[in-house]
C-alpha cells in the first residue's frame, strides 16, 4: 500500500473518528436515566347511592306503540304509568 493512499484514507477517516470521542459537552447534553416509578394502585370510589323518591320508583315507562282501531292503525306515544 502506498504512503499516499494511507495518508488519504487517514485524512478521510480521522475527522469521522474524532466525532465519536465523547466530550464534556456530550456529557452535559445527555438526559438523566429514568428510574422506574412504583406502580400506584388505583382505587375506584365506592358507588354513591342516590335517593330516589317513592313516586319515581313506582313510575313505569310504557313504550310507544301502534294500536289497531276501527278506523285503522293509530300511534300512541310513550308515556309513564304510576302504580301503587
Amino acid at each position: 500500500m502506498s504512503i499516499k493512499r494511507m495518508l488519504a484514507s487517514a485524512a478521510l477517516i480521522l475527522p469521522i473518528a474524532v466525532t465519536f470521542i465523547p466530550s464534556q459537552a456530550d456529557a452535559q447534553a445527555r438526559w438523566p436515566v429514568r428510574r422506574p416509578v412504583p406502580v400506584r394502585t388505583i382505587r375506584r370510589p365506592s358507588p354513591v347511592r342516590v335517593y330516589t323518591p317513592v313516586q319515581a320508583r313506582r313510575r313505569i315507562l310504557v313504550p310507544g306503540r301502534w294500536v289497531q282501531t276501527n278506523r285503522g292503525r293509530r300511534w300512541i306515544p310513550a308515556h309513564y304509568v304510576y302504580r301503587r
